[in-house]
C-alpha cells in the first residue's frame, strides 16, 4: 500500500523498532444499531470493540440516529515518546494514483498509557461522506477498500512511526453495511534520502603526511556522523555540521587507497555512502639535510670556554638524529637532534693549539647524514701549562616503559551498559587509573603516548573499538620526581567521535625536559553502541604505547 504522500505531510521521519501491532478489540456480545442520514454514514462498535472481519452495522433511517464509534485496542502501538496520534482515511478515486487520493481526517483519538508507560489508542471516530463511499462502491461491486492510516507523533509533532491497514466497507441495497479492519504492524517513520560526496585534499601523498577528507551530505539539514573508510578499514568519524564533515588523517597505508565516506543517518535522514576517491600513498623518500656550525670564540686562551652552536635544516619536515662535534677524527661533544632542535654545547678542556672543528650529523631515516664546513679555532697558552687528567663515565642507554593495572584475568569492568531512549544506543564508563610512564633514557628525549582499542567481542557478535574513548585525563606529580606533571600535555579522545578504534595520542612530554616517571588517570567509556548488538559480556584488548 502506497502511503508516501500521507507520511510526507503527517509523519515526520524517525527510526523505530518494528513489532508492535494494531489489533481490533475483542468481539462484542451484541451490535448496536447505526443510522444513515442524508449525505453521511456513521460506523461504530458496541463497548468491547468490533468483531474482527465480520462486524455488521444495521441502518436505521429514523429521525434521531445515534452517533456511532469504532473502538481500536492496541498492544503498545506507538513508541514511548508518543504523545498524540493523527489518523486519516483515503477515499479511492478512479484513475488517480493511491498516493493522491483524498484524505478524510478522523477525530483525533486520546492516548493513554499502560502500567509500563507505553502509549495506546483509546477510541477513534469517523464521519464519511456517503456520495464518496457509495459512489466508489457502486463502481466496484458495492465494496470499497479505504486505507486507514494512524501516525504516532511526539511532543514536537515529529512522527515516531505509523500503522496502515485496509478498512473494507460493503454497502447493500437493503440499507445495511458491513466492515472489517485487519491487524497492522508498526512501521518505522520513513526517512528522507540523502547523498554523500567525498573530496580529498590531495590525490597523492608521502606516507605519514596528513590528508584532509571532506564529506558533503545533502540535504544540509542532516545531522549525526560520517565515518570514513580506506577500503573496509575505518579511519575515524566526524560530526556533520551544516552538511559537512571533515577528518584529517596521517594513517593511510602505502599504496592506492579507495576512500569512502558513509553518512550514518539520524532520526530523519537515511544513511548514504559516497563514491570512492583514490589517494595514492608513496613510501617516504630519503630527505637531504644541511648542517652548519658556529664556534665562539674562534681564538683565545687554552682551557677557556668554547661554545659550539650547530644547526640542521631540511626541505621537508624536521630532522631527528645526533650531531658529533669533531676535531679531525676526535669527537669532543655529541648533541641529540630532536625534531630539528639542537642545543648549543660549551667545553673548557681544549689545550693550546690549532683546531679544525666539523659538525657531523647522523640522521634517523628518512633524514640523510650531512656535515658542516670546517671552522678553525686557535688557542694559546697563558702562564703555566695545566696538568691534564682523564676521567671517564658511561651514561646508560636507559629505556621507556608504560604500564597499566588491568589484565585478562583482572580487566577493567565498565559495568552494565545503559540504553539511551532518545537514540536507542548503549553507553558505559569507568575510571581508568594507574597509567604509569617511566623514562630513564639519556638525552631528555621526551615522549609521546598513544592508545588504541580493539573490537569488543562476545562470541559471534561484536562492535568496533571506534565506540570506545579515553577522557578526563590528568597527570599527577610523583613526589621528588624530576619529571613535572604540569609539563605533560594530555589529549582527550571521546567515544565514537573521534573514538580510539585507530591509534590516538593521549599524552605528550616535550624533549629538553628532565626524564622520570609520570602517573596518569582518566575515564574509559563506550558510547553510541547500536541496540542491535546481542546481549552478553563483551571483551576488548586496549593497547597503550609510549615512544
Amino acid at each position: 500500500m502506497n502511503i508516501k504522500k500521507y507520511l510526507a505531510t503527517v509523519v515526520a521521519a524517525s527510526v523505530l523498532a518494528a513489532g508492535a501491532v494494531l489489533a481490533v478489540a475483542a468481539p462484542a456480545s451484541a451490535v448496536d444499531e447505526g443510522a444513515i442520514v442524508p449525505g453521511n454514514i456513521y460506523w461504530f462498535s458496541a463497548p468491547g470493540g468490533l468483531e474482527a472481519n465480520s462486524a455488521a452495522t444495521q441502518i436505521d433511517s429514523g429521525a434521531h440516529p445515534r452517533r456511532p464509534w469504532v473502538t481500536i485496542a492496541t498492544d503498545g502501538v506507538c513508541p514511548a515518546l508518543t504523545v498524540s496520534v493523527q489518523a486519516a482515511l483515503r477515499i479511492p478515486q478512479a484513475n488517480v494514483p493511491e498516493a493522491d487520493w483524498v484524505q478524510v481526517p478522523l477525530t483525533a483519538p486520546s492516548v493513554k498509557r499502560d502500567s509500563q508507560g507505553r502509549p495506546w489508542i483509546d477510541t477513534l471516530s469517523a464521519r464519511l461522506n456517503l456520495p464518496d463511499v457509495f459512489g466508489y462502491n457502486a463502481a466496484n461491486g458495492g465494496t470499497g477498500v479505504f486505507p486507514l492510516i494512524l501516525a504516532c507523533r511526539d511532543d514536537s509533532g515529529t512522527g515516531t512511526g505509523y500503522f496502515t491497514t485496509p478498512l473494507t466497507i460493503t454497502g447493500t441495497t437493503d440499507a445495511s453495511v458491513t466492515y472489517s479492519i485487519p491487524r497492522a504492524a508498526l512501521a518505522p517513520a520513513p526517512q528522507t534520502a540523502t547523498t554523500t560526496t567525498l573530496t580529498a585534499s590531495a590525490a597523492s601523498v608521502e606516507s605519514g603526511s596528513p590528508v584532509t577528507l571532506t564529506a558533503t551530505v545533502g540535504p544540509a539539514a542532516a545531522s549525526g556522523n560520517v565515518e570514513f573508510f580506506a577500503g573496509s578499514t575505518s579511519l575515524g568519524s566526524s560530526a556533520v555540521a551544516t552538511g559537512v564533515a571533515t577528518l584529517a588523517t596521517s594513517a593511510l597505508p602505502v599504496g592506492d587507497n579507495a576512500i569512502t565516506a558513509k553518512y550514518l543517518g539520524d532520526a530523519t535522514y537515511a544513511a548514504s555512502t559516497s563514491a570512492p576517491v583514490n589517494v595514492a600513498v608513496s613510501a617516504v623518500a630519503p630527505r637531504t639535510t644541511t648542517t652548519t656550525l658556529a664556534v665562539s670564540p674562534v681564538s683565545g686562551n687554552a682551557f677557556s670556554p668554547v661554545t659550539f652552536t650547530p644547526a640542521v635544516t631540511t626541505t621537508t619536515g624536521a630532522a631527528n638524529g645526533s650531531i658529533a662535534i669533531k676535531n679531525g677524527a676526535t669527537v669532543v661533544a655529541t648533541i641529540p637532534v630532536v625534531a630539528g632542535v639542537v642545543a648549543p654545547v660549551t667545553i673548557s678542556n681544549l689545550a693550546a693549539g690549532t683546531y679544525s672543528f666539523v659538525a657531523a650529523f647522523t640522521g634517523t631515516a628518512p633524514y640523510a647524514d650531512s656535515a658542516s664546513a670546517a671552522v678553525a679555532v686557535t688557542l694559546v697558552s697563558v702562564g703555566a701549562v695545566p696538568d691534564e687528567q682523564t676521567v671517564v663515565v658511561t651514561i646508560p642507554v636507559g629505556a621507556i616503559s608504560i604500564t597499566t593495572p588491568y589484565t585478562p584475568t583482572a580487566p577493567l569492568d565498565l559495568g552494565v551498559a545503559v540504553l539511551d531512549p532518545i537514540d536507542s544506543t548503549y553507553s558505559a564508563s569507568a575510571p581508568f587509573n594507574g597509567i604509569v610512564i617511566t623514562d630513564t633514557r639519556a638525552g631528555n628525549l621526551g615522549w609521546t603516548a598513544s592508545v588504541i582499542s580493539g573490537d569488543f567481542v562476545n562470541g559471534a557478535s561484536s562492535f568496533p573499538g571506534l565506540h570506545a574513548g579515553l577522557t578526563g585525563l590528568a597527570a599527577t606529580q610523583v613526589a621528588g620526581n624530576a619529571m613535572l606533571a604540569s609539563n605533560i600535555v594530555v589529549t582527550n579522545n571521546a567515544p565514537f567521535t573521534p573514538g580510539i578504534g585507530t591509534q590516538k595520542v593521549f599524552a605528550k612530554y616535550n624533549a629538553g625536559q628532565a626524564a622520570g616517571t609520570a602517573n596518569l588517570a582518566g575515564v574509559f567509556g563506550i558510547d553510541q553502541v547500536p541496540s542491535s548488538v546481542a546481549a552478553g559480556l563483551f571483551t576488548s584488548t586496549v593497547t597503550f604505547t609510549a615512544v
